[in-house]
């Protein structure tokens, strides 16, 4: 598991102002399942309209009128609410590496990832692999269901095909790894 990855999944899911940044990592990740797909979505968002894609992506995982089908943070998939108890543990994981998010809850996808490229980046496998099965493992397969349910147009198909790619590689790696 490399650090970039993470990262690369971070920036996909804060949405299309963060292509040329999850564009950037890329190249580190083309031994992955998952490349091709993901280097798709940086090319439609590189040649499509960004506004059109900027609203579906919002409409799907941030504000759809009346109910929203795949909120992003973990708190919904375990507890049914968001801002739930899982935040409180997030806080207190998060604090142990110093780490304050900003952007983001705690429990939203893109910022678990960005804590998961930090830890690591720094080498601490052990604790990132505990992450991964405590949190990760625990919420996103049920929120891949979610977005190929209902994803709005090609470009969230393409996030939620990616990440369950993804899902499945760190799984394999798991595996692999006991």
């Amino acid at each position: 598991m490399k650090w970039e990855e993470f990262k690369l999944f971070s920036y996909l899911f804060m949405g299309v102002r963060y292509n040329n940044k999850a564009k950037d990592l890329l190249d580190n990740v083309k031994d992955r399942k998952y490349y091709e797909v993901v280097k798709r979505i940086i090319e439609m968002i590189d040649s499509g309209n960004k506004d059109q894609l900027a609203t579906e992506f919002t409409r799907c995982f941030i504000n759809d009128y009346k109910h929203l089908k795949c909120p992003p943070y973990e708190s919904w998939y375990r507890e049914r609410t968001i801002y739930g108890k899982v935040v409180a543990e997030l806080y207190d994981i998060y604090a142990k590496y110093g780490i304050q998010p900003m952007k983001e809850l705690p429990d939203h996808i893109s910022t678990e990832m960005e804590f998961l490229a930090y830890i690591f980046y720094l080498g601490k496998e052990d604790d990132g692999k505990k992450f991964l099965v405590e949190h990760i493992f625990k919420w996103v397969p049920l929120f891949i269901n979610d977005i190929e349910k209902y994803h709005y147009g090609e470009y969230t198909k393409l996030l939620g095909n990616s990440l369950k790619l993804f899902l499945e590689e760190l799984s394999n790696d798991l595996k692999e790894s006991k």
